[in-house]
C-alpha cells in the first residue's frame, strides 16, 4: 500500500512540472511580455509551492515505507484454566520434585517442571473467589510440599536464607504459593478481601512454622494495614513460648544450643525471626520473657593437652538482644550491664555486649560504665611492664582497644548536637586516666571531629566512619 501511494506522488510531480514548462512556453507575445512575466512570476511561485509540498509528502511516504510498525499491547493476565481449582491443587501436590540437592537437575525438564509450577499458582489465582473454597479446604488438611529449582535464574534458597518476599515468583512451598494466590484474589477482587484474611487469619492459628507467621504477617499487612497486628503478634509469643518450653535447659534452667541442620528449613524455628515480628511492632508485652532468654548454654569441642574435649560454654542470643535495644533502646542498657557483670562470663558474650553499649554511650549511664572498663584496660595494656617484645604487642593491643572506642565515639554525620555534647562530656572524664602522648593525639582528634560534626554544612561532606589513628 505504501508502494502505491509513493508512485502516485512521483506522478503527480512530473505532471505538474510539464504543466508549468509548457504554460511558460505558449506566452510568446512582445506585447504582453509584461503582463505575462507578472503572471508567469505568479504561476511559478505557486507551482513552487505545490511542488515543495509534494517532495514533502514525497519523504514522507519514503519513510512510511521503510518504517518497522512497533505493535502497541497491554499485559494482558491470563484467563482461567478450563481445569477446576481441586484439579489444579492435586496437579501441584503431586509434583515430581525430586531431590533438592541433586546438583545433576539442571535440565530441560526440571525447567519446564519449574515453568509449569509458575503457571500453575497463575492459573488458580486467575480463578479468582471461585478458588477460594478449594484453597481453604487444601489448606485444613496441613498438606505440603516443598519447591526447588536447580537453576541459578530462580532462587528459593534465599527463604533458606531468611530472605522473605511478598510476591515470589516461585515459591519455596506450596503453601506458601497458595497463600500468595489468596492475597492476590483479595487485592484484585476487594468484595472478597474479607473471605481470603479470614483464610489467611485460620492457617496463621494453627500453623506451627515461624517462616509462615513471618510470610502471613506481611501478608495481612498488605491486604489491610494495621488492622491484623495483634494476630500475628499473637501467633508469634505463642510459637516463641513453645520453642522456650520444650527446648532442653541446664540444670541452672539455662537453655541449651540446638542444631537444626538435620531439619528442613521450613520447619525450622527461626525464632529469631520471630523476634524481629515482635521488635518491629515496638511489642513490649514479652519483655520479661525475654530477658529470660538472653543466656543459652552450649557446647564447644577444644584442644587441651594434645586431646579434642567439648567445653561448656554460655552464649548471648543475639535476636533476643536486637529485640530488647530495638524496644527500649537505651533503657535495654541497664538489664545488659547486669549480664555484663555476671561472675565467670565469657569475653565473647561481653564483646557483643560492649558493641552495643558503644550506641549509646554519653546517652546511657550504664553504656558509659561498660565502655569504661573496657577503655581502662587499654589503657593498662599501655602502661604494662613486661618484656620488650611484650611490652610491644600490649601496647598494640591497647591502642587498637582505645582507638575502636574512640573511634566509635566520632561514628556518624547526621548526630543531633545533643549527643555530639554527650560525648564530649564523655571524652572530658577520658583524658585525666591516661597521659601518653599518642592516646591524648587521638583525643584531639576526636575533639576537632566533634567540632564538625556539630557544623551542619561540614558534617555533610565528612565520612560516617572515624578513625583517630589515621593521619589527617
Amino acid at each position: 500500500m505504501a508502494g502505491i501511494e509513493f508512485m502516485k506522488l512521483i506522478a503527480i510531480i512530473i505532471a505538474t512540472t510539464v504543466v508549468t514548462a509548457s504554460v511558460t512556453f505558449v506566452v510568446s507575445s512582445a506585447n504582453k511580455e509584461v503582463v505575462q512575466e507578472e503572471r508567469r512570476e505568479i504561476r511559478n511561485d505557486r507551482s513552487g509551492k505545490v511542488i515543495a509540498e509534494l517532495q514533502k509528502q514525497l519523504k514522507q511516504a519514503k519513510a512510511e515505507a521503510g518504517r518497522v510498525e512497533v505493535i502497541q499491547s497491554e499485559i494482558i493476565v491470563p484467563g482461567a484454566s478450563t481445569k477446576s481449582p481441586e484439579a489444579i491443587l492435586d496437579y501441584l501436590g503431586k509434583l515430581p520434585m525430586g531431590e533438592r540437592n541433586d546438583r545433576g537437575g539442571d535440565t530441560d525438564e526440571h525447567r519446564v517442571l519449574v515453568r509449569q509450577v509458575i503457571r500453575q499458582f497463575e492459573e488458580i489465582t486467575s480463578m479468582g473467589p471461585d478458588a477460594l473454597p478449594a484453597i481453604d479446604r487444601f489448606l485444613d488438611q496441613g498438606l505440603d510440599l516443598l519447591l526447588w529449582e536447580n537453576t541459578s535464574q530462580i532462587t528459593t534458597r534465599n527463604w533458606e536464607r531468611g530472605q522473605i518476599y511478598l510476591d515470589p515468583i516461585f515459591p519455596p512451598s506450596l503453601r506458601i504459593g497458595l497463600f500468595n494466590s489468596v492475597r492476590h484474589i483479595g487485592k484484585r477482587n476487594g468484595t472478597h478481601i474479607q473471605e481470603c484474611e479470614q483464610i489467611i487469619l485460620k492457617v496463621l492459628s494453627t500453623t506451627g512454622r515461624s517462616l509462615e507467621v513471618a510470610y502471613l504477617a506481611l501478608v495481612l499487612d498488605d491486604l489491610s494495614k494495621d488492622q491484623h497486628t495483634d494476630a500475628y503478634l499473637q501467633a508469634a509469643h505463642e510459637l516463641l513460648i513453645d520453642f522456650y518450653d520444650k527446648r532442653p535447659k541446664t540444670a541452672d534452667g539455662i537453655l541449651m544450643a540446638q542444631d537444626e541442620r538435620e531439619v528442613s528449613y521450613l520447619d525450622r524455628q527461626n525464632k529469631w525471626m520471630l523476634w524481629n515480628i515482635l521488635r518491629n511492632n515496638k511489642d513490649t508485652t514479652f519483655m520479661d520473657q525475654a530477658k529470660k532468654e538472653l543466656l543459652f548454654e552450649y557446647n564447644r569441642k577444644e584442644k587441651k593437652d594434645g586431646q579434642e574435649i567439648e567445653v561448656a560454654h554460655t552464649g548471648i542470643d543475639r535476636s533476643v538482644m536486637g529485640y530488647l535495644t530495638g524496644v527500649l533502646g537505651k533503657d535495654a542498657m541497664p538489664i545488659l550491664r547486669d549480664i555484663y557483670e555476671t561472675p565467670n562470663l565469657d569475653d565473647r558474650i561481653r564483646g557483643e555486649i560492649r558493641k552495643t553499649a558503644v550506641n549509646y554511650v554519653g546517652v546511657s549511664e550504664d553504656s558509659n560504665i561498660i565502655v569504661n572498663s573496657r577503655m581502662n584496660e587499654g589503657f593498662a595494656l599501655l602502661a604494662s611492664l613486661d618484656d620488650k617484645k611484650q611490652e610491644k604487642e600490649n601496647r598494640e593491643r591497647g591502642l587498637r582497644t582505645i582507638s575502636y572506642y574512640l573511634g566509635s565515639l566520632g561514628y556518624g554525620s547526621e548526630v543531633s548536637p545533643n549527643i555530639i555534647q554527650q560525648r564530649r562530656q564523655f571524652l572530658n572524664t577520658l583524658r585525666p586516666q591516661s597521659n601518653d602522648p599518642e592516646v591524648q593525639a587521638m583525643m584531639d582528634k576526636l575533639n576537632k571531629r566533634f567540632d564538625t560534626m556539630a557544623d551542619p554544612e561540614r558534617a555533610k561532606k565528612i565520612d560516617k566512619k572515624f578513625d583517630p589513628r589515621v593521619k589527617r
